[in-house]
């Protein structure tokens, strides 16, 4: 309820502003390049827009993770997670279950010590297993969700613009009679159209790939934690773990 209110809110909002700014106007020049409804319009109107067709809740956890995860920090946090792990399972050769139970699972991922837990309170590791398979498809769910809602606003900004081009061109073709006003009208038509697409382009595009790196190395770094526990489950080969690029050399496991 609260997202269809502010998402209507903001649309009106929006378009009250076009509104009232193109009938009272008198710039010219080149600050009409510079054209704050048809910014206004463009630049929010989409996230008016997204608040109206989504949850709250969703679209806030879109903008909290869009501004404040980091792929590159993931990836990193990856790679570290699987040193640890390597270097777990050697000890979980050595010394059994209780390799988890003296673990400090400090700084790993959520994920990680969840499974890390439950083996230390010795739940069978094909059970810890099934309950990890159901917690990674959720984690690709909800993430998955997230960078719907910035393929949303992609696709729906240009749209915007396309509105405030037809408001444009409505208010020229209404006041044909008074040549004054052609130029701010005509303004509006072709830069709402114009930061449409810049903001598209420029703005929730890049958001939209961040989010998708995120959600990529999210799964990964599940699919990672979920290779060690078939390779403690089976009892294989520490060297079994992680790919070529992860596979930790012999001086940093034994540092950790």
């Amino acid at each position: 309820m609260i997202s269809r209110i502010l998402g209507l809110a903001g649309m009106v909002g929006c378009l009250a502003v076009v509104y009232f700014f193109e009938t009272s106007s008198s710039a010219t020049g080149i600050w009409r390049l510079f054209h704050w409804p048809a910014i206004t319009l463009t630049g929010l109107g989409p996230l008016a827009l997204v608040f109206l067709c989504f949850d709250f809740t969703l679209v806030m956890k879109t903008i909290y993770i869009a501004v404040f995860r980091s792929p590159s920090r993931l990836l990193k946090k990856s790679r570290k997670e699987a040193l640890f792990l390597h270097g777990l399972g050697k000890q979980y050769y050595e010394n059994g279950v209780s390799a988890f139970e003296s673990t400090k699972t400090r700084g790993l991922s959520p994920f990680v010590k969840r499974i890390i837990d439950r083996l230390a309170v010795r739940i069978p590791p094909e059970d810890v297993r099934e309950l990890s398979l159901l917690e990674r498809s959720r984690i690709d769910s909800d993430l998955s969700q997230v960078v719907n809602v910035a393929s949303s606003a992609v696709k729906l900004t240009p749209s915007i613009g396309m509105l405030g081009t037809i408001m444009g061109m409505v208010s020229l073709l209404s006041t044909l009679e008074d040549p004054t006003h052609i130029g701010s009208h005509m303004s509006l038509a072709l830069l709402t159209t114009f930061y449409g697409l810049f903001f598209s382009i420029v703005v929730w595009t890049p958001i939209q790939g961040k989010l998708e790196k995120i959600l990529s190395f999210e799964v990964d770094s599940c699919d990672q934690a979920l290779r060690w526990l078939d390779m403690v489950e089976k009892r294989k080969p520490v060297t079994h773990f992680a790919d070529s690029e992860s596979i930790p050399k012999p001086k940093m496991a034994s540092g950790k």
